[in-house]
């Protein structure tokens, strides 16, 4: 017998963005090179297999490339998650605002605002690369969005965590925390 799944219980609530938003900073701090020997390598490596579909589409990320110098802040600004990294030896300079909506809706011009208030944080900085990143909980809630909002229009990249998730090998790290998140909520 196992221990219980954290994140299922016998809530009616599905108010999950809190806990993802823990989450997702966890994970892409540990995608940082300064952890590539720890003794929990597969966490590591499994961490920026997940930051590189993050940033792939912008950041023509090479194999040998590692993340670096990575800061997050969680509701800064109103924005869920904000990821400032280097990517590379080159060290370029990127910063990742993550909107993460489980199961509300967006408010009117919400995305506009956050992505407004990041190009004015940075203006004049013409060394940060900006993303934009809308995440939802699954692909279902992705038809239902994407009929109502041109994302890319808008200038986000729309994902979710099924996706970041098929990101991972089928084998788990043997670490608890991540393994709870990243597979096994998942699989009830």
């Amino acid at each position: 017998m196992c221990l219980p799944h954290f994140f299922k219980d016998n809530s009616n609530s599905m108010k999950y963005e809190e806990t993802i938003d823990f989450f997702m900073s966890w994970t892409i701090r540990c995608a940082d090179v300064i952890y590539e020997s720890i003794s929990e390598k597969k966490v590591h490596d499994y961490s920026k297999k997940i930051l590189n579909f993050l940033v792939s589409e912008e950041a023509n990320i090479e194999q040998d490339d590692c993340f670096q110098y990575i800061k997050v802040w969680k509701q800064c600004r109103n924005v869920d998650i904000w990821v400032e990294l280097e990517i590379g030896q080159d060290r370029k300079k990127y910063a990742i605002l993550i909107e993460n909506k489980m199961y509300s809706s967006i408010r009117p011009n919400q995305l506009e605002h956050y992505k407004k208030i990041a190009e004015e944080y940075y203006a004049g900085e013409d060394e940060y690369k900006l993303l934009f990143i809308f995440l939802r909980p699954d692909y279902e809630l992705e038809l239902q969005d994407k009929s109502q909002y041109n994302f890319q229009k808008l200038g986000y990249r729309y994902l979710n965590l099924e996706q970041l998730k098929d990101q991972l090998p089928k084998e788990k790290t043997d670490n608890e925390l991540f393994d709870e998140f990243w597979y096994k909520w998942y699989e009830v």
